[in-house]
């Protein structure tokens, strides 16, 4: 992470704290940054020390130069392609962005099973399939069928022994390294690429895309209304675990169109200002 995404990340730790008092001990939360600044650093360790929460910050290894580097997409996205590496005393971790905010308990998704799988993650509810279009350009020309499932990166339950292993992080490296410009989503398309289709389906309630933001857009068209409908995703919205705001319309944003979920989002950052001494 950097400095730019420091209110949000404290947004995530209050609704964790929030959601776990009875059990907020037993947490261990680490937080992966490249370039953050002294101030921004004193007062997420403020802000976790005042919720009661195990914080630590590590500072992840340089990300490969090699790798693609877009406006919306910084370095800070492949921090995730690391953390087998950082936490290197761990052989289990669930990965979480930090545009999301924790909705209810999430133990049942820390202790379930990956059945053997180095990763779990959710189907992406805007490009389910490759077929759905919108990411992972060269798919046709790769001889993979249209019909195989996509998973969003922004919520990954890993068995950090089997990505070791396995090498699936470090081949999502490689592939972005030796052919960037393959890719639309850089971190996300290399690793469904990296993964093939050999991982864990979760329920879409550990990572529900605050839909009702997305609709909003003028230029926004549902592409996968076969595989899952519009109305599906926006009443999951209302039952979501980990409500992730993905896409270019974050909340906290002035710009962000108006919905349930943005307001929700907007009242827990004032609480959240308003915690700063």
């Amino acid at each position: 992470m950097d400095d730019k995404f420091e209110l949000p990340l404290r947004v995530l730790l209050h609704s964790l704290a929030a959601t776990h008092a009875d059990c907020i001990d037993d947490l261990r939360v680490v937080i992966l940054y490249d370039e953050l600044s002294d101030a921004s650093q004193l007062r997420i360790r403020d802000h976790g020390e005042r919720l009661g929460l195990r914080l630590e910050l590590m500072r992840s290894p340089p990300v490969d130069p090699r790798l693609p580097v877009q406006r919306r997409f910084t370095p800070t996205i492949y921090l995730r392609l690391n953390v087998h590496e950082v936490l290197a005393d761990e052989s289990r971790v669930l990965y979480l962005d930090s545009d999301l905010l924790i909705m209810d308990d999430i133990r049942e998704l820390l202790t379930l099973s990956l059945n053997g799988f180095a990763l779990g993650a959710v189907r992406d509810p805007v490009r389910p399939t490759l077929g759905c279009g919108g990411a992972y350009p060269p798919w046709d020309h790769l001889e993979l069928p249209a019909d195989r499932e996509y998973f969003n990166s922004g919520v990954l339950l890993l068995d950090l022994d089997k990505c070791r292993s396995t090498g699936v992080l470090d081949r999502a490296c490689k592939i972005l390294a030796e052919q960037p410009e393959v890719t639309r989503f850089p971190d996300q398309d290399a690793l469904n690429w990296s993964a093939d289709d050999n991982w864990l389906r979760l329920d879409q309630k550990w990572n529900t895309f605050a839909m009702s933001i997305v609709v909003g857009r003028e230029d926004y068209h549902h592409a996968a209304e076969s595989v899952v409908s519009l109305e599906t995703l926006l009443r999951a919205e209302e039952v979501a675990t980990i409500l992730h705001f993905s896409g270019r319309n974050k909340p906290w944003q002035d710009f962000c169109p108006e919905s349930k979920s943005r307001d929700l989002y907007r009242r827990l950052m004032r609480i959240v200002e308003c915690a700063v001494p």
